[in-house]
């Protein structure tokens, strides 16, 4: 182990980020703790750390969120979106100050553990694109990344018609992943460019349907206004209405 983390950690005041070595190893650390006690920890808390592992390691969420009845990768894939565009350093210390808010003594525990093992965690494994899919060159990046990336310019000088109505490796069209990440300067400007407000992904799902079950109300609003059917049916028989648990959107629609 590194001299760097030689503190004996007893609360919160005593977690020291301001070597960028040391903040990385504690986290770390930290990440191996979890690995060795998951089991010992609440669900909602897994979901939390999950977040912020995902948040430190990958950055913003950027992949769609699982289908309707895939309900463990659906409150993963919420606790890591939730996150927005959270820096690494940020979600790297909340991890920490969170294992140490649920174990106090996790640093004691860990220095006189097994300091060999791995940093993997069960549930630190959300169904993803392969690594190299965060790795591409500029020349090889499609709109779909950039659309995933949020990066409007370079959707405006590469998008062409054709783009607005493709589904790609996921069943996603362009429309379902601006929805998705809450991006509504994308979305709109999708539909402007002429998207389709109805357009099905692969699970015969709108773009409302996403904003609806993501509770994303600026989405929700905009679709609303071009057009888009609250009552369209997905691939299980499912409306809009049917998947808005949050209230504010439910109110949003029956308002219509």
């Amino acid at each position: 182990m590194a001299t760097t983390t030689k503190m004996a950690i007893q609360n919160d005041s005593d977690l020291d980020f301001d070597d960028a070595d040391e903040h990385d190893e504690l986290f770390t650390l930290a990440t191996k703790h979890v690995e060795q006690t998951h089991d010992t920890l609440l669900p909602n808390d897994l979901l939390e750390l999950y977040g912020l592992y995902k948040q430190a390691t990958s950055g913003q969420c950027n992949i769609a969120k699982p289908g309707l009845f895939n309900i463990q990768g659906r409150a993963k894939w919420s606790a890591w979106n939730d996150l927005g565009q959270m820096s690494s350093t940020i979600a790297k210390r909340l991890y920490v100050e969170k294992v140490q808010k649920l174990q106090p003594a996790w640093w004691e525990l860990v220095k006189h553990g097994d300091k060999k093992a791995s940093t993997g965690w069960v549930v630190h494994s959300i169904e993803m694109p392969p690594d190299n899919e965060y790795q591409k060159h500029e020349n090889e990046k499609t709109v779909f990344d950039y659309v995933r990336e949020h990066n409007l310019k370079q959707v405006e000088d590469i998008l062409k018609p054709s783009d607005l109505e493709v589904l790609d490796e996921n069943g996603l069209a362009l429309i379902h992943w601006a929805t998705d990440s809450n991006d509504v300067q994308m979305l709109e400007y999708l539909l402007k460019a002429g998207c389709q407000v109805e357009l099905r992904d692969a699970e015969q799902q709108t773009a409302l349907h996403y904003a609806v079950s993501c509770g994303h109300l600026e989405c929700v609003d905009l679709l609303l206004k071009y057009g888009a059917n609250m009552m369209a049916q997905d691939s299980a028989g499912q409306t809009c209405l049917d998947v808005a648990d949050d209230p504010c959107v439910h109110s949003l629609l029956k308002a219509k």
